[in-house]
């Protein structure tokens, strides 16, 4: 293959779709892995294997360096915590949910069976109920599945410890769908970009010994690729993730991070403190993404940023240290309805593309 900007977006537009509504809560990404496997059954050279916390890794023998590239599979979502005598579901977060993403909300139930469709509230749901402060917590907040019974909702296959997700549709928004909005673009847009990368480079003679990582409960703590660090031993890892973009109303420019449709964000530092600190990104793989971009004329912007983290954060300390960096998607309503630019993940594709191919 070689990189043709107008194929790949009609790739983007084709599969963003499906992968972004592939039901994968973090811990139970089976459906998004299946997924993946299916998008890259054409490519030849490659390796599969399956670890011990599902992570997927395609592995490209090449020359050189050991290049570990990772795009998690996982999404923020909830859990069946208990099933009432009246059916409805009681529920505990899977990491980054927010009492005010739920009023309302159309969800999935994942069983051993299948989907059941259910609409996620509150006990005070407006009406008859008025809800007249933001709840701090989820513990007011269930699910109804339209079950009349506890035995009922159990005959649709629901089971306390079911993963439940939370249900956007993709759009294609603006003048020629210049945007994408959906659920679980944080991390499936980047899930996209390493399909693609690993199709590029799949038939490619140069290149790196490559290691493509689709992991798993980035979102509870980069668990996944802790593993597949320590399994792989790279020499070099880059994370694909979301930088969070604030071009928003009344948001104020000083606290500015990345813009919506100004290109890639190549990550210098993000969490700076605390527990699980982030990353700051090794100097030379900075300075190569950037000449990369002013190289090929590739629009890119920096991330700077003291918080969030990425699973460059806790891979880069493994097997006696690794250099890590990261190429980003500036990402508007991050763990909500999600936005990003199209030119977006189509410049941090191509600064990947290059700079990998490169190494």
């Amino acid at each position: 293959m070689t990189f043709d900007r107008t194929q790949l977006e009609q790739d983007l537009r084709a599969w963003i779709g499906p992968l972004c509504e592939a039901v994968a809560p973090t811990g139970f990404e089976d459906e998004a892995e299946a997924l993946v496997r299916s998008l890259l059954a054409d490519a030849k050279g490659l390796t599969y294997e399956t670890d011990n916390l599902h992570n997927l890794i395609v592995h490209r023998p090449g020359k050189g360096q050991k290049v570990a590239v990772v795009a998690h599979l996982d999404e923020i979502g909830l859990i069946v915590r208990h099933i009432d005598d009246h059916g409805f579901l009681w529920i505990e977060t899977l990491s980054g949910v927010f009492p005010q993403q739920l009023f309302g909300k159309h969800v999935i139930v994942k069983t051993e069976t299948g989907h059941v469709d259910g609409v996620v509230n509150h006990i005070n749901p407006g009406r008859p109920a008025l809800c007249t402060e933001m709840p701090k917590d989820l513990s007011d907040f269930f699910v109804d599945v339209g079950a009349a019974s506890r035995d009922e909702a159990e005959e649709l296959g629901i089971e306390v410890g079911n993963p439940i997700s939370i249900q956007y549709p993709t759009l294609f928004l603006g003048k020629g769908g210049r945007m994408v909005a959906g659920k679980a673009l944080d991390d499936r847009a980047c899930v996209y970009q390493l399909i693609e990368l690993t199709r590029l480079l799949a038939d490619d003679p140069e290149g790196p010994d490559f290691y493509a990582v689709f992991s798993t409960q980035e979102e509870t703590g980069g668990r996944g690729a802790i593993v597949a660090a320590e399994n792989i031993k790279p020499d070099i890892v880059i994370a694909l993730d979301m930088s969070l973009s604030t071009d928003l109303p009344a948001f104020p420019d000083r606290k500015f991070i990345n813009r919506l449709g100004d290109g890639a964000s190549i990550k210098v530092m993000d969490r700076s403190s605390g527990f699980g600190c982030g990353v700051i990104a090794d100097r030379d793989i900075v300075r190569g993404m950037k000449a990369v971009a002013k190289e090929r004329n590739i629009r890119y912007q920096i991330e700077a940023y003291a918080a969030g983290a990425t699973d460059a954060s806790v891979m880069q300390t493994k097997g006696g240290g690794i250099r890590a960096g990261g190429i980003q998607i500036p990402m508007r309503y991050v763990h909500s309805y999600e936005a990003a630019a199209v030119s977006d993940i189509l410049d941090s594709l191509e600064l990947l593309y290059f700079y990998v191919r490169g190494l």
